[in-house]
């Protein structure tokens, strides 16, 4: 295991001597970056330092299909998982990657923000360093520091969440940065889309990008008129995609909204020690399932989100971002969450959960008369609830909404609701 010592927000040693030592039992030693020299041992196993002698710690036996490291899933779907790849897979997507977007160049750099546990972050150091480019670390995100660093070193990409995108932005007081030419994000929040407009007005090129932990971020980059979306052209030409009806399997054709499924290079060996979660995940043909609503655009494809957070309302399959886009447009909205909730046993209805922006308003009737003047009534929330902030889960590739505890929350409201109702139906007048 290789970890950071003396990293501030975790303490590594503390949380690692409590594990339990079944837990712990087929690891060898402990990397350590910056570690002291008169640190030794740590729960009985050895450690070494990644500045010292680590490398000559014992023979390389290892091959392509050789086992290298794992990534957490955030535990938002289905609980956490650890994803385990093999060698050619990490090193082989990190030479694709590096050609695509052009990390190959000979005065490519790469300001490497995300942390490189989580796959954003190690896919797009890999492809730096598969491509020859100067890496540029942070090791805790900070706006003003980022904006110092793509200037000082002449960064030609930026890759991160669209979050990070707003705060350069943010830090960057409008000056432009003529060094950048790539710069690839994922939309984590409801708020992407002015994040990465600001990058857009300060020459970022931004791009969409479409990745997991199964088959490592960066998979697909948005090109030409899908720039802004996440998916569309895939990094590796021998990548297989499929679009599926999550309900039946079968094959729909191009265009359709299904389930994406794909097999490529860059696809994970399994969970690990979690057989019956990697059965289910990968298919006879080495397909695996990705839990995503996408659909096929010629060889390529467009994401559109994830099969849990997709609403199905009057027989369709209804992306919340169709909907959050008209409410996030109105005055006053600083960021909304759309999920779908029912009475008792009524068809799912979407609620709007609304984060107003810092000292405004906004108006739940008004809300939902703009939506019903742009939206198909079926679309149109049922309640629109305005909250201080969204329910968040931080995970390696950087802070997700809690869709699940939006669920909950908005559940919760229309069953109250449904209650008040019948009990003002029952009550009989006094007399």
């Amino acid at each position: 295991m290789l970890t950071e010592w003396g990293f501030p927000p975790v303490d590594f040693p503390a949380i690692f001597a409590a594990l339990p030592a079944q837990d712990r039992a087929a690891l060898r030693c402990v990397l350590g970056f910056k570690v002291s020299p008169s640190v030794t041992q740590l729960a009985g196993l050895p450690v070494l330092s990644l500045e010292g002698t680590a490398a000559d710690a014992g023979l390389d036996e290892a091959t392509g299909e050789t086992p290298c490291l794992t990534f957490t899933t955030s535990g938002t779907t289905g609980g956490p998982k650890l994803v385990l790849h093999d060698q050619q897979a990490i090193a082989g997507h990190a030479i694709d990657v590096a050609r695509r977007i052009g990390l190959d160049a000979a005065d490519a750099a790469l300001l490497a923000a995300p942390p490189f546990c989580g796959t954003f972050g190690n896919a797009a150091a890999m492809a730096a360093i598969a491509g020859g480019a100067h890496v540029v670390c942070l090791a805790q995100f900070d706006g003003e520091a980022a904006v110092r660093l793509i200037r000082q070193h002449r960064v030609t990409h930026v890759i991160g969440g669209d979050d990070m995108f707003g705060r350069i932005a943010a830090a960057s007081v409008g000056c432009r940065f003529d060094s950048v030419r790539f710069s690839g994000f994922a939309a984590f929040h409801s708020t992407a889309a002015a994040s990465i407009a600001a990058a857009e007005a300060l020459g970022m090129q931004p791009h969409g990008l479409y990745g997991s932990s199964e088959v490592q971020a960066l998979f697909a980059v948005g090109e030409g008129k899908n720039r802004l979306l996440g998916g569309d052209v895939h990094v590796s030409s021998q990548a297989r995609l499929a679009v599926r009806d999550p309900q039946t399997g079968n094959t729909l054709p191009s265009g359709a909204s299904g389930e994406l499924w794909i097999h490529a290079p860059s696809r994970f060996i399994e969970y690990l020690e979690d057989p019956a979660a990697t059965e289910r995940a990968i298919d006879a043909d080495g397909m695996f399932r990705t839990g995503d609503l996408a659909r096929l655009a010629g060889t390529d494809f467009v994401y559109e989100a994830r099969i849990g957070d997709a609403i199905r309302l009057g027989g369709f399959l209804v992306s919340p971002e169709e909907i959050e886009a008209v409410i996030q447009a109105q005055p006053g909205v600083a960021a909304v969450q759309v999920v779908a909730a029912s009475r008792g046993v009524a068809d799912p209805v979407p609620v709007a959960f609304v984060q107003p922006a810092a000292g405004a308003e906004v108006d739940e009737v008004s809300l939902r008369a703009r939506c019903l003047e742009q939206l198909a009534r079926f679309k149109v929330p049922e309640r629109i609830v305005v909250v201080e902030s969204f329910p968040i889960i931080e995970s390696p590739n950087g802070p997700k909404v809690q869709k699940l505890r939006l669920r909950e929350m908005a559940q919760a409201i229309l069953r109250e609701e449904r209650q008040d109702q019948h009990d003002a139906f029952v009550q009989l007048p006094q007399g």
